[in-house]
């Protein structure tokens, strides 16, 4: 038996949409800790907080991050709340006639750094202005069913700055957003925290959350990632809320809070989230999404025999998978075995975006009989496993046929005159399928000639040519005989006759 397996696999939740990616991953309020996350990170938050300092101060910050960001390759969201609102009395944000110019002098800054590139925030290292955080807290929840004036005036300062008209705004919101919903819909870019509560509350919150959205809006999912200080001593479960990124289309990012602070316990000293948050940035930042389309593989090996099969995955990322790099086909079912002989196999070539690559490699059948489990799956080495794994398929491993085959006599001797001889074929094997098939020596002419997995049996039509009797077993042979007759040159002895009536016969 030889597996072919093919299928299509699309990941669905509850009979909706397929699984969509976020396109970004990082830490809320991630000032300091740069370094730290962006190997695993491909966007951080410039927290600026909504205090009196001078704008000066947050302006040095802002462009203190935003060096290190572009340093890093990464995108940044950054908080503009002091540059759009009166923050003096934190408890109740107000409007801020100064806002424009305030927003004005900080973006000419932004584009003498480097960090903005006017009407291009593809190629900015800002990704997002950040407007507020969780606006219902400071008074500016909705007001006669629609959004409060403060955030409409700080919304339109950005917009109506030539630099950054097309750039997105963003917001988060906490668990009492229906409150400033009207003023959440103002924004490009909507999130949602949701503490405390468990992963099913942060789920139905979501549902709720994106139904209330514009359809054109984009969602930030913004778990519980820490404990001490403001939350409670749990957290949600991160593959949980990796799996709702991709379940909620909209998603642009996943945004735990948080890396690390000086009141609270984050994620980097909490080994269970630091490991798989860092995971997950790390197929986020990378594209590291992928799944199984088709196996070939023989379904019986024999033991320490070599065999060619290959597997097809496919890149489901707006990444490359980029040849010589980390990522290869990795041995799975317990992962890094090397049942086969090997555990891993490279990429062949370069995989674009939701392209597949078909890996052909050579496999050693392990060298004891069993049945034994044959499945794959993609890993990035040093990140993560990534995607979905092949369909699990049991190989049987068998000893290889053996056995012997001999003819007696051989050469046998055709009698003087005749055409043939007769020789007696016995063979033995460890196979119940064994048969033993007569044929030139060249294969032609093949016709079975027993079948059985022990046994003798005469041949009485050997002649002068060279006949080839093969120990078979499945079709495959296992070993072989040749067998031909040499013709008597002498005729048989015949004694003289009696030379009298009373002579004996000898």
């Amino acid at each position: 038996m030889h597996y072919r397996i093919w299928v299509l696999l699309i990941a669905m939740l509850c009979c909706g949409p397929a699984l969509a990616l976020p396109k970004y991953f990082g830490y809320f309020a991630n000032n300091t800790y740069q370094p730290e996350t962006q190997a695993h990170t491909n966007i951080t938050l410039i927290w600026t907080g909504g205090d009196d300092h001078p704008l000066s101060t947050w302006d040095n910050l802002i462009l203190s991050e935003l060096a290190q960001a572009k340093g890093y390759g990464t995108k940044a969201v950054v908080i503009v709340t002091s540059h759009l609102l009166d923050t003096r009395l934190d408890a109740q944000y107000k409007t801020d006639p100064f806002a424009t110019a305030q927003f004005a002098a900080l973006v000419d800054k932004l584009v003498a750094g480097g960090y903005l590139v006017p009407g291009n925030p593809e190629a900015s290292t800002v990704a997002s202005f950040y407007v507020i955080d969780e606006p219902e807290m400071h008074g500016l929840s909705d007001v006669a069913g629609g959004p409060h004036p403060a955030l409409v005036y700080a919304v339109n300062v950005i917009r109506n700055n030539p630099a950054t008209a097309n750039f997105p705004t963003s917001a988060i919101e906490s668990q009492d957003y229906e409150v400033s919903m009207q003023g959440m819909r103002l924004f490009d870019w909507a999130g949602l925290d949701h503490y405390p509560g468990n992963d099913g509350d942060y789920r139905n919150a979501l549902t709720d959350f994106t139904n209330r959205m514009r359809p054109e809006q984009k969602l930030i999912i913004v778990p519980q990632a820490g404990r001490g200080g403001d939350l409670d001593d749990t957290w949600h479960n991160p593959e949980y809320m990796h799996f709702l990124s991709q379940a909620y289309g909209q998603t642009i990012m996943l945004m735990p809070f948080l890396w690390g602070h000086s009141a609270m316990t984050g994620t980097r000293a909490i080994p269970s989230l630091r490991n798989s948050y860092t995971a997950i940035g790390y197929q986020v930042k990378y594209g590291l999404y992928g799944g199984p389309v088709g196996i070939s593989v023989p379904g019986t090996m024999y033991t320490g025999h070599y065999y060619n099969v290959s597997a097809t995955f496919n890149n489901n990322s707006d990444k490359t998978w980029p040849a010589g790099s980390n990522i290869s086909l990795g041995s799975f079912g317990p992962n890094d075995n090397t049942t086969w002989g090997l555990g891993r196999v490279a990429l062949p070539h370069n995989v674009g975006p939701y392209q597949n690559v078909t890996f052909n490699f050579t496999v050693r059948a392990p060298s004891a009989p069993g049945y034994y489990n044959f499945q794959w799956k993609m890993v990035a080495d040093g990140m993560a496993w990534f995607g979905t794994e092949s369909q699990p398929l049991t190989i049987n491993v068998v000893s290889p046929p053996s056995g012997s085959i001999s003819a007696s006599p051989n050469p046998c001797s055709i009698p003087y005159g005749g055409s043939t001889c007769i020789s007696r074929l016995s063979w033995n094997s460890n196979r119940g399928d064994a048969e033993v098939w007569v044929s030139a020596t060249d294969g032609s002419g093949a016709q079975l000639f027993a079948r059985a997995q022990n046994g003798a049996q005469n041949a009485p039509w050997i002649s002068t040519g060279t006949l080839r009797f093969t120990l078979k077993s499945g079709g495959a042979p296992i070993t072989y005989v040749d067998v031909f007759g040499v013709p008597s040159a002498e005729p048989p002895y015949e004694p003289p006759p009696c030379p009298t009536p009373h002579c004996v016969e000898p």
